[in-house]
């Protein structure tokens, strides 16, 4: 089994390495590894399978792993994946902090290596959009080659912990073996077809199962339902297509699988507490500050 050490993955003398990967249109079977230092794994988009451990759970958008120093994972990939990864290292904290950030019982249980379900944890539409941003300020400062940035560095690593510990939800689900590629397959399927009209029955025909069956597997492996999941992948290329792109409010309800406008508005507005135009001001204002 193969050890990955921080420092091979140091580029500066800022003490994290973070960076973003895209994997795209091919299966990829990561090799089976450890570390000498604590990785972070966020799911920006698309879907995987995570082996933990001996432990297989479910990695879609808005996931995030923590893997301690000897624990074994690895990740299968059948499609597209987009995520974040950022190495740290215990002894950027002094005894006091470390004391501190150790008071709370998950940073104590992501420090232990082995089986612990507060090692996944999943958080909302609307929170991973902070955690977006969370790792793109993290990611810009590590870039950055300011004097005496590392207390910055240091602080901003704090803060995206804390807000992960808060907003996630621990409750992880774990895929029956054998099933991991099945999963991150039918995820794949959704995410080249989500805009179409899509049912039960045409799900589970593209998975080739009965619609009984998909709905039991996905509840199972994820904790929702196959148009459950549908309903949020729509949701958060909503929220893409918001961010990134000028379309009006009408022209992403329609490329979004939405049977109009005021359909949107309203799904919109029960998973994330506001309209896709409040959506689309607010990233603004963030992104002025």
């Amino acid at each position: 089994m193969k050890l990955y050490k921080i420092s091979t993955y140091l580029r500066s003398k800022n003490a994290i390495p973070v960076w973003s990967e895209h994997i795209s249109g091919r299966i990829r079977r990561e090799a089976i590894h450890t570390h000498n230092c604590f990785e972070i794994m966020y799911i920006r988009s698309g879907a995987a399978c995570c082996r933990l451990n001996d432990r297989l759970y479910p990695a879609t958008r808005g996931d995030l792993y923590v893997f301690a120093p000897g624990d074994v994972h690895a990740f299968s990939i059948s499609g597209e994946l987009s995520f974040d990864n950022l190495l740290f290292s215990m002894e950027l904290f002094s005894n006091e902090e470390l004391e501190e950030l150790q008071k709370n019982r998950i940073f104590k249980a992501w420090s232990i290596p082995g089986e612990c379900p507060e090692k996944k944890l999943s958080v909302s539409i609307s929170s991973a959009v902070e955690l977006d941003n969370a790792f793109d300020e993290l990611s810009s400062e590590c870039q950055s080659s300011h004097p005496g940035n590392n207390t910055l560095i240091k602080a901003l690593l704090i803060r995206l912990l804390s807000m992960a510990v808060r907003r996630g939800d621990f409750s992880a689900k774990k895929v029956v073996s054998g099933n991991a590629l099945q999963l991150s397959s039918l995820f794949d399927f959704i995410a080249k077809h989500y805009s179409e009209e899509l049912t039960l029955a045409k799900l589970a025909a593209a998975a080739k199962v009965s619609p009984n069956y998909l709905n039991e597997f996905m509840h199972r492996n994820i904790g929702q339902g196959a148009m459950e999941y549908l309903l949020r992948y729509r949701i958060e290329e909503v929220c893409n297509a918001l961010e990134h792109t000028e379309k009006t409010i009408a022209e992403i309800a329609v490329s979004s699988g939405f049977y109009d406008t005021s359909h949107l508005i309203r799904v919109f507005r029960q998973h994330t507490g506001m309209t896709p135009g409040e959506y689309r001001k607010q990233l603004k204002l963030h992104s002025t500050v």
